[in-house]
């Protein structure tokens, strides 16, 4: 929904929206012309709970401790047996009193409690004096008491009453405790009473809400009273048997200590211990020392055996040597023989070229090349047989032989002392390793003995704490006494009816928009396009006695002016050649407004120098239901009066503007399903024309409730289907109009007729309407429209 239709739907239920909500207003006004007044008064106790000496040795546990002990003050506060002593107490005081004092109850209370009390319960009321002097600590803090009430006597009747409560639950002072309606002296109205803490500190403040001033101070000048001596009464009962405990288990946790201790020293002067872990520690420290050195030497040993193999198989390549010297020898003196032969044929080749000479030459050649290759290895040989791969000379190697020798001698003597060494090691190791256990299990056993001697210490030390906060803590005090409140509470009134205003616009403006979100029916143009699936010629407004203002006639005009030039428009484009153009209106539904639009389109065709034949189907006319006046809650709520304007032109008969011979009835009968054309119908029904039309207008009866002549339908130029646009569209109009769509669906368009006044700014802009500066400005303000009126 757009902005500013949403602004025209909230002016459209303006009246509504603001008649609901001051008719609500109006109600609660009403419902609290004589509201109860209400007096309120407070109390605060000073506990001490918070900043006890606890607080400061331990404040993890004491923070949780500190809550549940202000949890458990304000149960007592909240506690049944505390508001029954309160009640009983408050009952007493006011059943003692001689008369009405407004400062403990008013005149009006005073006498309605004395006239719903029995007379048997007067009989309860102590008036004796206190002859033998009694005391009575409990009234210490008493201080609410009216001085003409003797204190002796009051606890007496206090503790009379209670009495009578416990002794069965039929007695008076039961019921009234524990009926509902007593708004003074029932449990109900005392558990009205709040306690709460105020934030993290020491003080709790009580407050309560009743119809009389004097009762609600003297309710909680006695709460005070009562839950300062019940709180009492709970610390003092507690004895210091958890102190006493907590010693004993302390005595029994330090002999078992000592005696684990005892053991321990006992074990060290036994096997000559002075420091285990310091001694284990050395020990530990020197044999990874001796370890590390011990495989070093193991693995430098082993290094020097291979050396010493590696320089042995050096000193066995002397035969290889000798071997490669004698292959010298023969080769050179081979070559030598080779050199000689060269010589003496080369000299035969100068005197005399011979090709076998030639030949033997590059034989000898060949092989002194060989020959020299075979020297050129066994000199390579011999040079690595006597030098090492390292690039070492064979003679050097002997000396490192002899070192290597003597190096691994001298290693594994030291490797034997090592030896005897580690054994000393393995034996001193299974000496310590007993004694490591047995100690750990000494120290373990100390170790919880100190444990369990240190927390029942702690224990011992809370709970002394403990018991010296009870002390402190019991003793609360009332640092704020109650006061007597001198006026009333201020009303909700105002606020009620604020609420009952903005409850009944949101209901009401909720309402509306669930309405409109749920309205289905045809509205408008777009919306019925999509329902229908057809194009559109147009709407038509709904023709109304109050139009707001608007230039209706104007507005009739225009639209009617714009369908008439839509349809021209359509025929010129889509339709046949004929000479005659042949224009189907029809609904699916009775009073949908087809021969308005009919007339009123073949008027408009007249006025344009068309020439028009309209027929229509000859039947009875139904009577259009409406009500004689305006309704007048229509009035009230703001709406325009919705009556049909029945004086309105576009209204009149066929007859008022077109003539005799321009309009006709047909009759419907058999012949009148099988007519296939407008000549036919004429030829029916025996009309004749003088002249020939441009445009008939056929209009036909309702789809849903009369058969129709389908072929004239498929034979016409254009189908109008006119639907009104507060309707909606159901599966019946679909099932009448699904032969037609299957056969005629591109010539059939739709016009919605009888909508809303404010639907046709889609058509033609903004309505003619007088409106005042300040109403056009904030319109085209909701439009975002803000230089609309600019001129270029």
């Amino acid at each position: 929904m757009k902005i500013v239709d949403f602004i025209r739907l909230i002016l459209r239920h303006l009246g509504v929206l603001i008649f609901v909500p001051f008719l609500l207003a109006l109600l609660v006004l009403i419902l609290t012309l004589k509201p109860n007044l209400e007096y309120t008064s407070q109390t605060v106790l000073y506990t001490g709970l918070a900043t006890g000496s606890s607080i400061e040795m331990d404040k993890t546990f004491n923070y949780f401790a500190t809550n549940i002990a202000f949890d458990n003050l304000i149960n007592i506060i909240n506690s049944r047996e505390t508001q029954e002593e309160v009640a009983v107490r408050l009952l007493a005081t006011h059943l003692m009193l001689p008369e009405a004092n407004p400062k403990y109850i008013s005149k009006k209370i005073f006498d309605e409690l004395s006239l719903k009390v029995p007379k048997d319960i007067y009989n309860y009321i102590e008036k004796g004096e206190n002859k033998a002097g009694l005391q009575i600590d409990s009234l210490a803090v008493y201080n609410f008491l009216p001085p003409e009430i003797n204190r002796y006597n009051y606890e007496k009747t206090v503790e009379n009453l209670l009495t009578l409560m416990k002794s069965s639950s039929g007695n008076y002072i039961y019921e009234l405790l524990n009926y509902e309606e007593d708004l003074h002296y029932s449990l109900k109205a005392l558990s009205t009473i709040k306690a709460s803490r105020i934030n993290s500190s020491d003080l709790v403040k009580i407050s309560y809400t009743v119809d009389d001033p004097g009762i609600c101070q003297q309710t909680l000048e006695i709460y005070n009273a009562v839950c300062i001596k019940n709180y009492k009464k709970i610390k003092e009962n507690r004895s210091d048997a958890v102190v006493k405990y907590f010693e004993e288990q302390l005595s029994l946790a330090n002999k078992s200590l000592k005696k684990a201790e005892e053991k321990l020293l006992e074990f060290n002067k036994t096997h000559n211990i002075i420091n285990y872990y310091e001694q284990s520690k050395a020990v530990a420290v020197v044999k990874e020392d001796m370890e590390v050195d011990y495989n070093n030497k193991k693995a430098q040993l082993a290094g020097t055996i291979a050396s010493t193999k590696r320089l042995e198989e050096k000193l066995k390549v002397q035969d290889k040597i000798q071997k490669e010297t004698y292959k010298i020898l023969e080769n050179k003196k081979l070559l030598g023989d080779i050199n000689y032969q060269i010589a003496f044929h080369e000299g035969s080749l100068e005197s005399k070229a011979n090709e076998l000479l030639l030949s033997k030459i590059n034989d000898l050649e060949k092989q002194k090349e060989v020959i020299n290759n075979e020297l050129r290895e066994s000199v390579d040989n011999i040079y690595s047989y006597q030098n090492s791969v390292e690039g070492v000379q064979l003679s050097k190697v002997l000396p490192d032989w002899m070192n290597s020798v003597v190096e691994a001698d001298n290693l594994k003597a030291k490797i034997g002392v090592m030896d005897q060494q580690n054994r000393k090691f393995l034996e001193q190791y299974a000496t310590y390793a007993p004694a490591g256990a047995t100690i750990k299990r000494l120290e373990r056993e100390i170790s919880v003995s100190e444990q369990g001697y240190l927390e029942l210490l702690h224990g011992l030390n809370l709970a002394k704490l403990k018991l010296q906060d009870n002390e402190m803590s019991s003793n609360i005090k009332s640092i704020d006494p109650p006061y007597y409140p001198l006026s009333a509470n201020p009303t909700k009134r105002g606020l009620f009816i604020i609420a009952a205003a903005f409850l009944g616009g949101i209901l009401t403006l909720g309402i509306i928009l669930l309405m409109e979100y749920f309205d289905n029916t045809l509205r408008n143009t777009s919306r019925a396009s999509k329902k229908l699936g057809l194009k559109s010629l147009g709407m038509l407004p709904k023709m109304v006695v109050d139009t707001l203002g608007v230039d209706i006639a104007f507005i009739q005009k225009r639209v009617i002016g714009i369908i008439t030039q839509n349809i021209v428009q359509y025929l010129d484009k889509n339709a046949s050649k004929k000479a005659v153009k042949t224009i189907i209106v029809f609904s699916t539904r009775k009073k949908e407004g087809k021969t308005v639009v009919a007339g009123n389109i073949a008027r408009t065709l007249k006025a344009e120098g068309k020439k028009v034949v309209l027929l229509n189907y000859d039947s009875e006319p139904e009577p259009i239901n409406q009500q004689i006046k305006y309704p007048f809650l229509n009035k009230i709520l703001g709406y325009p009066d919705s009556r049909i304007d029945r004086t309105n032109p576009f209204l009149s008969e066929v007859s008022s503007y077109l003539d005799n011979s321009e309009y006709f009835s047909y009759t419907i009968n058999n012949q009148f399903i099988d007519a296939k054309d407008y000549s036919e119908m004429l030829e029916q029904n025996n009309i004749s024309l003088n002249y020939n039309p441009d445009f008939v207008i056929i209009e036909l009866p309702a789809l849903i409730y009369n058969n129709y002549p389908l072929s004239l339908i498929d034979n016409a130029d254009l189908g109008i289907l006119v639907c009104r646009s507060n309707r909606v569209w159901s599966d019946a109009d679909k099932s009448a109009m699904s032969n037609l769509l299957t056969t005629s669906a591109s010539k059939i368009n739709f016009i919605l007729n009888g909508v809303h006044i404010d639907e046709m700014e889609s058509v033609l802009g903004e309505l003619p309407k007088e409106r005042s500066k300040f109403r056009a400005r904030l319109k085209t303000i909701f439009k975002f429209q803000f230089f609309s009126n600019s001129q270029i």
